[in-house]
């Protein structure tokens, strides 16, 4: 095994199969420019990975005949052919939910400019509750503080923290009900 995981040809099985390879390259390179319709440069990454194959079989593969080695070549070609194919459909009929996906989605000015609104009536809404309310408010939604750490900061009960949020999201609520008469700005 070398650093990367992958096995190592014994020394002894180099020069035969630098033989192998200088026997059956031109031909199996033939074969593969038919399957790839001509393309040269993908054909020769199927002899590569053909070839890469036989090296990692080699201990079998070296028993066999030469004929029977032509098969097993092609065979494999053959194969890894079918499995690019199969992954490059594979990708193809997912391209357009990939693309549909990382596209940006078309400008909605009206709802960012309503946003922006109750954005700013929000900060209103906030600044205008009592101290101790608008206190809790900022560390829950504004610092994303849990219960507890804001509890433990303010030196209060957990349950004085819930009964402050409680207030405070029904005062934003009522307070952004004309932004969002159907509840989708709710606040949590």
């Amino acid at each position: 095994m070398d650093d990367g995981g992958e096995a190592r040809i014994p020394l002894c099985h180099v020069a035969e199969l630098a033989d192998f390879f200088t026997a059956h390259d031109q031909w199996l390179f033939g074969h593969a420019c038919v399957r790839t319709r001509g393309d040269r440069e993908l054909a020769a990454d199927l002899v590569q990975d053909t070839f890469e194959a036989a090296a990692r079989a080699w201990d079998l593969l070296r028993e066999h005949a030469g004929r029977r080695q032509r098969a097993w070549l092609l065979a494999t070609l053959v194969h890894k052919d079918i499995s690019a194919f199969r992954r490059q459909e594979a990708f193809r009929r997912r391209q357009p939910a990939i693309l549909s996906r990382y596209q940006p989605t078309a400008a909605d000015t009206e709802a960012e400019a309503l946003n922006a609104i109750a954005l700013a009536r929000a900060r209103e809404l906030i600044e205008d509750m009592p101290p101790r309310q608008r206190e809790i408010a900022l560390l829950r939604w504004q610092d994303h503080l849990r219960i507890a750490e804001i509890a433990a900061r303010l030196g209060v009960a957990e349950g004085t923290v819930h009964a402050q949020l409680h207030g405070a999201r029904r005062k934003l609520a009522a307070g952004l009900e004309p932004y969002y008469p159907t509840g989708e700005g709710a606040v949590s």
